[in-house]
């Protein structure tokens, strides 16, 4: 293998072995190249992509660090007995963190990339996220609508993370007005990617679409900079968005709710064992 090559896999190795989940591999080149150590070209990703196949082959990169997001089995759950089905209902439960809350939070990006990268934080702090995958359906916009309704007690929030380009705001103004067209006015934030953190990040960018029906009006206030999501690392978009959770929740009632989860696990692990 060339000195070249193996100075690649080296880095890639670097950009694994700093985070605690597996990567996708246009995650692993959006970080490269966030680093210029490769240039943004669909060249360089398919380069990227054979290398760190014989990377794996070679045993210089670890199997597991890999995530490929779009294939995934499909099969319903089964259990060996209903030993083994129990003790998966216990390890399950959990309360509904904001039952008690004065508000709501829903997190949104249109990034489908980023799922796991989000749902380290939105799981531990049973905050829903949604992933739009693009401009959303009036039927997902009104689903979303219906959520909203039944937290007409709450003070909702929707804090959307999406890539800095003509599609990506054009996604996050279709959402506001989708929603208010169904008489939902609830907090707005966007809360990445913006100038300001492109900037911080020095992250890469590149000249739009000229064929995006929004580039024109894109370009007139930002000028003709485009810059994915993607390329703010992965433990930044994390802070951010648990900084956009944590600033909203109680911690006084959040305990509360603590509290009778682990009253109810103690009834229900008494109940599996009396059942079995």
């Amino acid at each position: 293998m060339q000195k070249k090559s193996l100075e690649l896999l080296a880095q890639v190795l670097k950009i694994i072995k700093s985070y605690d989940f597996a990567l996708t591999l246009r995650q692993i080149y959006y970080q490269l190249v966030a680093k210029q150590i490769i240039p943004s070209r669909q060249n360089y990703y398919h380069k990227l992509s054979r290398l760190c196949v014989i990377g794996r082959n070679e045993g210089i990169l670890p199997e597991d660090s890999f995530s490929d997001r779009l294939r995934e089995v499909d099969k319903l759950s089964s259990w060996i007995d209903l030993k083994e089905f129990f003790y998966t209902v216990k390890r399950s439960y959990r309360k509904d963190k904001w039952e008690n809350q004065d508000c709501y939070i829903e997190i949104w990006t249109e990034k489908d990339a980023l799922r796991s990268v989000l749902t380290e934080i939105t799981y531990p702090y049973d905050v829903s996220l949604m992933v739009a995958r693009g401009q959303l359906s009036r039927t997902a916009i009104y689903e979303t609508s219906e959520r909203d309704k039944d937290k007409s007690d709450k003070e909702c929030f929707l804090y959307y993370a999406g890539d800095f380009d003509p599609s990506g705001l054009s996604i996050y103004d279709s959402i506001k007005k989708g929603l208010e067209g169904f008489g939902i006015f609830i907090n707005y934030e966007r809360i990445a990617l913006t100038p300001e953190q492109i900037k911080k990040y020095q992250l890469p960018s590149d000249p739009g679409k000229r064929t995006d029906p929004n580039y024109k009006g894109f370009v007139e206030i930002y000028g003709d900079i485009v810059v994915g999501l993607d390329f703010l690392p992965p433990d930044e978009l994390r802070n951010i968005v648990k900084n956009c959770i944590e600033k909203n929740i109680d911690y006084e009632l959040l305990a509360q709710v603590q509290e009778i989860e682990e009253e109810e696990q103690i009834r229900l692990d008494k109940f599996i064992k009396e059942g079995m």
